[in-house]
């Protein structure tokens, strides 16, 4: 049981990296939300919850490959940190990966803040 929570929090981890990846991507491009929604046929409250890394919705590959294709960016960035080489200068590829770390932690830091509070909710 314990080595099936590790692999779904690997996977939440994951799924809020690659929305974390999305989203800059998609603001690099200048691009809102409704925007990038509208040119992958998805709607813009399903989009937000990817970014956001929201556990309970999935991502379809052909939806990541559709994502990629529109921001003109491989694949493999999205879903992979290691790969950025091509699409992101070097000089500014550790800044960026940088960046998203920090957002990333400080989405885990208010989620296991929310935990703490749903908890005492519950309690109540």
């Amino acid at each position: 049981m314990c080595e099936e929570n590790e692999i779904r929090d690997d996977c939440f981890k994951e799924i809020c990296r690659i929305g974390l990846r999305i989203a800059y991507f998609r603001k690099v491009r200048n691009m809102t939300q409704a925007e990038l929604a509208e040119k992958v046929n998805i709607n813009k409250n399903y989009l937000s919850h990817i970014e956001c890394g929201n556990a309970n919705k999935s991502i379809s590959l052909p939806l990541l490959i559709r994502i990629s294709k529109v921001l003109n960016v491989k694949l493999a960035v999205l879903v992979d940190l290691d790969d950025w080489s091509d699409d992101v200068e070097k000089t500014s590829e550790a800044v960026v990966v940088q960046e998203l770390r920090q957002m990333f932690d400080e989405m885990c830091q208010m989620n296991a803040e929310l935990d703490k509070t749903m908890a005492k909710m519950d309690e109540w």
